[in-house]
């Protein structure tokens, strides 16, 4: 009996967390989409690269910076010339949007730190491993 219990309690947590498929619950589009931002929040906010990487798709990629591997050594410069520091991730406007050609648009993500503030506009694809970012639109850029 305390195993059955336990592993329905397992289940409640995982199903919580990232859905149960033996319980039939699946994450929405939407509920994943948020977990992305959570994740892409948390990485910001400790500065930790190797997790913030993990939200961008192998697919992203900006004009003006390049694919995923350039993205991450503009954004390791950016943490070592302390532009992060006491930076802060608001989740609170953001609004999804379901795009026709199968993307999800996020925006406002606002951004604040010591050199400013500024909101951002991402786009992100659907992939095995979830919702990934692969485009990331600054607000006057």
């Amino acid at each position: 009996m305390k195993k059955a219990v336990l592993a329905t309690m397992l289940c409640l947590v995982a199903a919580t967390i990232v859905g149960c498929a033996s319980m039939g619950n699946k994450m929405s589009d939407e509920d994943m989409i948020k977990d992305t931002m959570a994740r892409m929040k948390t990485a910001l906010e400790t500065k930790d690269l190797d997790l913030l990487m993990g939200t961008f798709s192998n697919d992203f990629y900006h004009p003006e910076v390049g694919g995923k591997e350039e993205g991450r050594e503009m954004l390791q410069a950016a943490i070592d010339a302390g532009y992060a520091d006491d930076g802060e991730v608001f989740l609170d406007d953001m609004e999804i949007t379901m795009n026709e050609d199968g993307t999800a648009t996020v925006y406002p993500i606002d951004l604040s730190g010591a050199p400013g503030s500024v909101s951002v506009e991402l786009k992100l694809k659907k992939e095995e491993a979830g919702w990934m970012i692969v485009e990331v639109a600054p607000d006057g850029m």
